[in-house]
């Protein structure tokens, strides 16, 4: 079935057209829909952005009356300078000079739709200082930078098919020797799957350890030594040698990033809004 918008009908050759450029979008957002799911969705997306293009399209031609026709011969100007002039322009497609007030007929039109469109943004509160400031507060996560950590680490691997009993036999002898005073940088290069550089691992932020690790070392304290345990990489000891905690970015150097994502928030609220009221009054048929 054709859709019509107010008894505009919107090719269907279009509306495909439009589905296949937006399939790998939708295969990226909904994965767990078939093929043919995904089909009908990326098609069902394109009419509803065929339906609200020409909703915005006919409220422009409405909204805005009186264009001048300098703007529009200026704009015409402009497009036919990249075919080298009107006379290129007419050559390119293929056109008589009685049919250039129908060229510019399109364009007043589009000019009126950009106008349209960029007004929905215009006069919008811009969000107050309370507004930032309560965004602030209420996602103080977002505006942290995550503690960080030095540590180093033995560890005798298990994740390529060695043997576990024997992994954690090593690791509980390496652990004995560290524990009677043996050096741990020494240990790192010389038994564990890991040498080189003492075993130091350099400074990481929270995250960027698998969780098994990190639940251990982030509970030891400056210079100590953990027990042998166990991660899907294999036994390792571990040792902190230093930890700087996170902090919270102050509100002034954050709060003009904040003032923009309310803005947008606002702004795409608003044109939904729109939207949605044009399609109430309209006559839609899909």
């Amino acid at each position: 079935m054709p859709v019509r918008v107010n008894g505009f009908e919107i090719p269907e050759e279009a509306i495909k057209r439009e589905a296949e450029r937006m399939s790998r979008d939708v295969a990226e957002r909904f994965p767990w829909l078939d093929p043919t799911a995904q089909k009908l969705q990326a098609e069902d997306m394109a009419k509803d952005r065929f339906i609200e293009h020409r909703l915005l399209f006919e409220e422009a031609q409405s909204a805005i009356q009186n264009l001048n026709t300098e703007e529009v011969e200026k704009e015409f100007e402009k497009v036919a300078k990249r075919y080298g002039g009107k006379s290129g322009f007419l050559k390119e497609f293929k056109l008589e000079e009685k049919q250039l007030s129908g060229v510019k007929r399109e364009i007043e039109e589009d000019i009126k739709f950009r106008r349209y469109v960029d007004s929905l943004n215009q006069n919008l509160d811009t969000p107050s200082e309370s507004e930032t400031q309560a965004f602030y507060e209420e996602n103080r996560k977002r505006f942290e930078s995550p503690n960080q950590y030095k540590a180093a680490h033995i560890v005798f691997h298990t994740d390529k098919g060695q043997d576990a009993d024997e992994a954690k036999r090593k690791a509980e002898e390496t652990l004995a020797l560290l524990q009677n005073g043996e050096s741990f940088e020494e240990l790192a290069d010389k038994v564990s799957d890991c040498p080189g550089k003492g075993g130091d691992l350099g400074w990481f932020p929270d995250g960027h350890m698998v969780e098994e690790f990190e639940d251990v070392v982030f509970k030891l304290g400056k210079g100590e030594i953990s027990g042998v345990f166990q991660t899907p990489f294999g036994f390792h000891i571990a040792r902190l040698d230093d930890h700087k905690p996170g902090e919270l970015k102050p509100f002034e150097t954050v709060k003009e990033m904040i003032e923009e994502e309310l803005s947008k928030k606002r702004r795409d609220q608003h044109f939904k809004d729109v939207v949605e009221e044009l399609k109430a009054k309209a006559l839609i048929e899909r």
